[in-house]
């Protein structure tokens, strides 16, 4: 017997359930498909989740037992959130089983027919592994496999100076692990202005390099692959245990069959501005789609999505305050903007009294504004740098000036005084022009002052 819902949401990720809890509370009849029962997606299992867990726990311990004990209690306590009889509890109904278009308004689901008026896929990614000669399943880990690996590796290659390369590079070698990263980019964090780059790969203390691709891998023996890669046009050897495969993802889309729906696809799902797909009432959200592969970029995707199916397409797409952060030691924040800025400011841990207690004067925050002192981007690199610069995010939704960040009183010492660093540059600045020490001059000497 075909089953109907108002909505069904394919993919029981970050994104997904999301949408789905959003839905269920405005009392829409909604359907979320998963997998398997586990839901929660790649945050929580493979991702976000145990990577952070991992990064905190290699500054307290170098056990991989205990490490992995950790992970798995934080990825249980966090499931409750996720799990089937929460959703089922706030209203949803769930499958477990793997979604297909039959058509427009139908799917599959395992022997289930399930049809809606309106669809929202969000299932997901995963890891991209290359086609390198030589190369099996026995020679590499990727953030899939990563945390259950029964021993940790005595020398590791990490192909991908990305994110995940970076923060999962500095655990594993915090763990005693002999890491080496590769990576196809000429420059390291292309994205970022090269000041807050080189910061990053001094402190960072990896061994990266750059312009590199792998050509072969072969098996030496039980413990040791030798991996062929060409870097800057030479061929070089290297020999290591494990290869961890972190660059980049590939959209969990190929099994939906979507051109059955009538959705436009190609590596990724095109989408307009209220996350409608060439099937307007199919939306995308998530990994799926052509933006930022952020947990929270997903989540704002959910929720313009979730707003356009319960109220109709108002709600335009919105990444004006997406930062990203790179949850190293030190963290590498990025506020990115398409605008231009007309003036760039930064300041230096070595201004800031907090900064120097902690002896980290390299910390730097640069903040490009426009001829208004309005925020247009920021980056930032230092010790949990992304609490402070959270702040810049809130000014820019407000459409708020950077001086603003002068008004309030700063606890002392607190590294968020950086901030007010770069906003009392900018009145000083106005303090000094001619024209207002010609005024500030009278006005003291008319009060008898000088």
């Amino acid at each position: 017997m075909k089953k109907h819902h108002q909505v069904i949401v394919i993919g029981g990720g970050a994104a997904g359930l999301y949408a789905t809890a959003g839905l269920a509370r405005l009392d829409v009849d909604v359907a979320v498909v998963n997998t398997d029962a586990n839901m929660g997606g790649d945050c929580l299992h493979f991702g976000c989740v145990p990577s952070k867990t991992l990064l905190h726990m290699a500054q307290e311990t170098t056990n991989w037992t205990e490490i992995q004990a950790k992970i798995r209690d934080v990825i249980a306590e966090i499931q409750v959130h996720d799990s089937v009889p929460r959703f089922e509890d706030i209203g949803a109904t769930v499958y477990i089983g793997k979604a297909r278009f039959l058509d427009a308004h139908q799917i599959e689901v395992g022997d289930q027919q399930l049809s809606a008026k309106k669809f929202v896929i969000a299932t997901g990614s995963r890891p991209k592994v290359p086609d390198v000669a030589g190369l099996d399943a026995s020679m590499y880990e990727t953030n899939e496999t990563l945390f259950q690996m029964a021993k940790l590796p005595r020398e590791m290659a990490i192909i991908g100076a990305g994110p995940v390369g970076l923060e999962l590079g500095q655990a594993l070698q915090n763990l005693g692990v002999e890491i080496t990263i590769f990576d196809h980019n000429t420059e390291f964090l292309k994205h970022f202005s090269r000041d807050i780059a080189d910061i990053a790969l001094q402190k960072l203390d990896l061994a990266i390099h750059l312009d590199s691709t792998l050509n072969e891998v072969t098996r030496l023996n039980k413990d040791e692959i030798r991996l062929k890669i060409t870097e800057s046009g030479v061929e070089k050897t290297l020999a290591v245990e494990k290869i961890l495969f972190a660059a980049g993802q590939i959209a969990n889309i190929d099994r939906l069959q979507l051109e059955r729906a009538g959705v436009t696809y190609d590596a990724k799902i095109s989408t307009n501005h209220y996350l409608q797909t060439t099937a307007p009432h199919i939306y995308a959200i998530g990994d799926v789609i052509k933006s930022p592969s952020l947990t929270h970029a997903g989540g704002v995707e959910a929720r313009t999505a979730l707003t356009n199916i319960a109220f109709g397409n108002f709600s335009k797409i919105n990444y004006d305050t997406l930062a990203s952060v790179i949850y190293t030691k030190p963290e590498i924040y990025q506020l990115s903007a398409t605008q231009q800025a007309t003036r760039i400011l930064s300041a230096s841990g070595a201004s800031i009294d907090r900064f120097k207690t902690d002896n980290e004067p390299e910390a730097l925050v640069k903040i490009g504004i426009d001829n208004k002192a309005k925020i247009v981007h920021a980056e930032a690199i230092g010790t949990d740098i992304s609490t402070v610069m959270q702040q810049i995010a809130l000014l820019k939704s407000k459409n708020a000036k950077l001086t603003d960040l002068s008004k309030p009183i700063y606890p002392y010492p607190t590294k968020s005084e950086i901030l007010k660093n770069l906003s009392d540059q900018l009145l000083t600045e106005k303090l000094e022009k001619p024209i207002l020490q010609r005024l500030i001059r009278k006005i003291i000497k008319w009060r008898g002052l000088s």
